[in-house]
């Protein structure tokens, strides 16, 4: 759900009075602020000539091990975990859950170019090039390791429309978090 500024919020409630449709809105908006860590993933494939084919933006759900990791992060004093560079893609499309660990059916993992802009936001590059992660992609999730598979700690996890990736394409996938 996208934000809106309080002055909106305040001008539905005027228009609407009692509407319900304004109380909803602004519980929705005061849940989002409660769930800490919230991005967006956005992938973009493009076809052996380097035109883009496919495109998809969405919200991302941060999963209860990459928010704990996340946390020892910053507070830990020593032994402190790495960060969260390896991409991962599958092909299961269940919808992600606060309790995942994994991708549901992960087929390659690549590690991606960290980037901070603007102070407040992390970026996270990653490139699947041809013959990488060829399939029909239809997850996402970031980690801390290469792997094997499973034994890496999971960020973030998410599910998007099919995206179907040939031994000639190249996927892009971008995992931005807004920090303020």
């Amino acid at each position: 759900m996208e934000k809106i500024g309080l002055e909106r919020i305040l001008f539905w409630s005027k228009a609407f009075k009692e509407d319900w449709t304004v109380y909803i809105v602004v519980k929705d908006m005061i849940s989002l602020e409660r769930k800490g860590l919230i991005g967006e993933v956005e992938t973009k494939l493009y076809g052996p000539t380097g035109i883009l084919t496919t495109y998809r933006k969405t919200k991302n759900i941060t999963v209860t091990t990459g928010f704990q990791m996340t946390c020892d992060m910053m507070g830990q004093a020593s032994g402190q975990p790495k960060g969260f560079q390896y991409c991962g893609v599958g092909t299961d499309a269940s919808t992600p859950a606060l309790a995942d660990t994994t991708l549901k059916a992960e087929i390659a993992r690549v590690q991606g170019g960290y980037t901070r802009s603007a102070d407040t936001i992390w970026r996270n590059d990653a490139t699947f090039g041809a013959g990488t992660g060829d399939g029909v992609i239809v997850e996402s999730g970031l980690f801390d390791t290469t792997g094997p598979l499973g034994s890496a700690t999971l960020l973030c996890r998410q599910t998007f429309g099919t995206i179907t990736k040939g031994a000639a394409d190249t996927l892009v996938v971008t995992w931005q978090y807004t920090l303020s």
